[in-house]
């Protein structure tokens, strides 16, 4: 069953109208009135998710306001944080009747607006507002009720995932592994661009991205890059000549199964990787972390058994707020970048990364300090 709103306008307003047609609708003005706005219930809570943003949350409603002279009101229907004084309001719907529909993306949309963070829970306030065309006709404003929203953030970005011979988890499509093949970094510059430095065998490989499937998967094709999104046919493999270390970086602007668009892949021995350092441990802390914050203990990474570089860790959960990588539980070397919460590229002693509450799973790379976390789907 909906849950309706039940608004009831509070009126104190002073004389001022203007005229209307003969087939507006008629109110009457009864100057000084005064009233409570009653909600029912008394407060709501709405958690947004991925899916239910076309869907309506809630229906506010008011009573008609009644003037003694024909005037044409508009309601809107105001919503600020639990602390605003309303001088910059989102504002959800507005009606010359005595309704509005509010679906969860509404709500969703005017809670970023205001500062709302990905999965945090925040109290905000609402309000109706009567206004005539006739400025010096005052607004007639509601008494204000609590809403409680959860906002959602959809994840803007499409990860990768690395199968074959030449790469950690062989032709395992994630089906047998629990999903652990590794994922390849997104150019934060150009989505559309991945990029990987590590340890390959001089095998074939190939990229997926729903893992546990085979397609869709992408790999050459025509001296670009082909994709059989599961509606065409699968390209070629992608090839590492010989073992070591290399930089793979792979273009998939415009790819389709039809068509390579202007993609673009390449695979370069990198010389510097085999005499890089590597570290006994990389954990993650800051205070988007409730028990650890930036004095630790560090929530440690795995360490792949393929390539000591790469580091991951699967199902972690963070609330909002700023983290960083570190190695050997120290601060002589840490990685921090930011200008984006999901994707970036570490630099050594770097700002904090601006954490998105949520459970992900995260990939780090010490070779060139690049990192992603990738939401896990419930």
């Amino acid at each position: 069953m909906r849950k309706v709103y039940s608004l009831l306008m509070g009126l104190a307003i002073v004389a001022g109208v203007t005229s209307c047609s003969d087939d507006e609708e008629q109110f009457t003005l009864d100057t000084n009135q005064s009233g409570e706005l009653f909600l029912s219930p008394a407060n709501s809570t709405f958690v947004v998710t991925e899916s239910n943003q076309n869907v309506l949350a809630e229906r506010f409603n008011w009573d008609n306001i009644e003037l003694d002279l024909p005037v044409a009101l508009t309601y809107s229907v105001q919503l600020d944080n639990a602390s605003g004084d309303y001088s910059a309001p989102v504002v959800l719907a507005q009606s010359s009747g005595v309704d509005a529909a509010i679906t969860y993306g509404q709500l969703n949309d005017a809670a970023l607006a205001l500062g709302g963070e990905n999965g945090i829970a925040a109290i905000y306030k609402a309000r109706v507002v009567a206004t005539t065309t006739d400025s010096s006709v005052n607004a007639i404003t509601s008494d204000d009720v609590s809403i409680t929203i959860t906002p959602f953030v959809g994840y803007p970005f499409d990860p990768l995932y690395f199968v074959g011979a030449a790469t950690a988890p062989g032709w395992d499509n994630g089906s047998g592994n629990n999903k652990s093949n590794p994922a390849l970094f997104i150019d934060l510059d150009n989505n559309n661009v991945y990029r990987y430095t590590g340890f390959f065998n001089g095998d074939q490989f190939k990229v997926l991205s729903d893992l546990g499937n085979w397609q869709p998967q992408y790999g050459p094709r025509n001296g670009a890059v082909g994709v059989n999104d599961g509606n065409g046919n699968d390209p070629d493999t992608f090839a590492a000549p010989a073992p070591g270390y290399y930089d793979f970086v792979m273009d998939i602007t415009g790819v389709t199964n039809d068509s390579e668009g202007s993609s673009s892949f390449s695979i370069t021995p990198n010389t510097d990787a085999a005499s890089a350092p590597t570290y006994s441990s990389i954990g993650l802390l800051g205070d988007a972390f409730e028990n650890n914050g930036f004095g630790g203990p560090d929530i440690d990474m795995t360490q792949s058994t393929f390539d000591p570089h790469q580091w991951s860790i699967r199902n972690l959960t963070m609330g909002s707020g700023g983290i960083k990588f570190r190695a050997n539980d120290g601060w002589d070397t840490n990685w921090g970048d930011d200008r984006n919460s999901f994707i970036g590229v570490g630099t050594v002693n770097g700002p904090n990364i601006p954490a998105s509450a949520g459970v992900y799973d995260v990939f780090f790379n010490d070779l060139d300090g690049r990192f992603i976390f990738i939401p896990v789907e419930e």
